[in-house]
């Protein structure tokens, strides 16, 4: 076993697309790190340039104390489950759990004998002997998973092994993937834009934006303490709500965020109030979670905002409410997003005749490789304040929260929504928490 270290690394694809942006990663001996963001954000050429199927622009790939960057990937041990399972389709599921061990010479009998324990403890034993356009996507995935695993590598590296499964095979199989890479106790990273895969597999997840790492952090690290608002937005059903709001700092240094037309206070003893106490009249931005907020009953003392009902959405075991409070929302997308990455995120958005599947440039995308290597070029124009950000993330701007009991609530009813200001986050403009996370 071995860990991974990634010390720098950049992607510049032919035409200066810059895919990964000086990118750097720990993953311990026998950790399973996630690397979770969204479509087009660098997670799997990251994965490619560990594996070696990408050559890395600039920067190292280290594994313990050897320098991969230069290995072939036969070389590197390391073995890799992709999206589709990737079989060979001319082969029995048998065969291709067996090949890696034939192509190193291995004793067909014992090969053979392998295989079989492995089929039994994946569950596909009665499938040996089929094709893979006869089995269902989840035997094919296990197929694949017991291809990977035979080869006794000192890395798993998996491309969103699960996206194309139906929810309860995706459920089945993400245990069973959880339990064997830890039985096993091989360095795994994982790669995926689903936070419940996410949350429920790593020991550490690695959110990652734009070619670069928001927030590194166990599950509960960087869901309930999120470093920066992308982050914060990412995770989480429903999402949270980010509120543009202004400081504002009394005479006898009571610190409020303002929201225009209503505000809540900060305690003099919490710390973030501290730190605000002397940035009167700057633009920050509040981040609630739905357990935030709770509907009050009367005017009573605490921090309460005001509202009206506009719709409620039963799911089962709990209503989620979205109330107009004529409160700014912004999108978690583009809270700290440079002004030419949320226009053209903007742009790609729309549906245009050439524009379905295109990724986006970035700033440095016409810069040649050289311009990376001497990094002249990178870096990152200066965010624009949240007024400049607004791009509601629902219909309308509404504050969006969970109750138990809708009770005899209406669409149209006047709310009270109590808020607890220690469940709250506060994000500097450029979407990086005012109270510095340190993991």
């Amino acid at each position: 076993m071995t860990g991974i270290r990634l010390d720098s690394v950049s992607k510049v694809y032919n035409g200066g697309y810059l895919a990964v942006d000086q990118l750097s990663l720990e993953v311990a001996d026998g950790e399973f790190m996630v690397l979770l963001g969204p479509s087009g954000c660098g997670k799997t050429t990251v994965l490619r340039m560990i594996a070696g199927l990408e050559e890395v622009t600039t920067g190292d790939v280290w594994f313990g104390r050897t320098k991969g960057t230069g290995l072939t990937p036969k070389d590197r041990c390391v073995a890799m489950v992709f999206q589709n399972g990737a079989l060979y389709p001319n082969r029995t599921a048998r065969e291709n759990i067996i090949f890696p061990l034939r192509m190193a010479g291995e004793d067909p009998v014992e090969a053979g004998a392998k295989a079989a324990g492995l089929a039994q403890i994946l569950g596909i034993d009665a499938a040996l002997d089929r094709l893979p356009w006869t089995l269902s996507g989840g035997q094919r995935q296990r197929v694949a998973i017991g291809r990977a695993i035979i080869r006794q590598p000192r890395v798993f590296l998996m491309d969103e092994p699960l996206s194309n499964l139906d929810a309860t095979m995706r459920t089945e199989l993400r245990q069973e993937i959880g339990s064997m890479t830890r039985d096993m106790n091989v360095t795994t990273v994982y790669v995926t834009h689903d936070q419940v895969e996410a949350l429920t597999l790593a020991d550490r997840i690695a959110i990652m934006r734009d070619g670069r790492i928001e927030d590194v952090g166990t599950p509960a690290q960087v869901y309930d303490d999120p470093a920066t608002a992308f982050t914060a937005g990412f995770l989480g059903t429903p999402r949270i709500n980010l509120m543009a709001a202004t400081v504002r700092v009394t005479a006898r240094h009571r610190v409020t965020l303002d929201f225009g037309m209503q505000a809540i206070a900060l305690p003099a003893t919490d710390r973030r109030s501290m730190i605000l106490s002397d940035h009167d009249g700057e633009q920050v931005v509040v981040g609630a979670r739905s357990d935030a907020f709770a509907l009050a009953a009367d005017t009573g003392a605490g921090n309460q905002l005001t509202g009206r009902m506009r719709a409620l959405e039963f799911h089962g075991h709990q209503w989620v409410a979205f109330v107009d409070a004529g409160i700014e929302l912004l999108n978690p997308d583009l809270v700290g997003l440079p002004r030419h990455r949320r226009t053209r995120a903007n742009t790609a958005a729309r549906p245009t005749s050439h524009s379905a599947g295109s990724r986006v440039h970035r700033t440095a995308g016409h810069l040649s490789a050289l311009a990376v290597r001497t990094r002249s070029l990178i870096g990152r124009p200066t965010p624009a304040p949240p007024e400049q950000l607004s791009s509601p993330t629902h219909r309308r701007s509404d504050l969006v929260f969970e109750i138990d009991n809708a009770g005899e609530l209406r669409a149209g009813d006047p709310v009270r929504l109590g808020v607890d200001v220690s469940r709250i986050h506060l994000f500097d403009q450029h979407g990086r928490r005012v109270d510095r996370v340190k993991r």
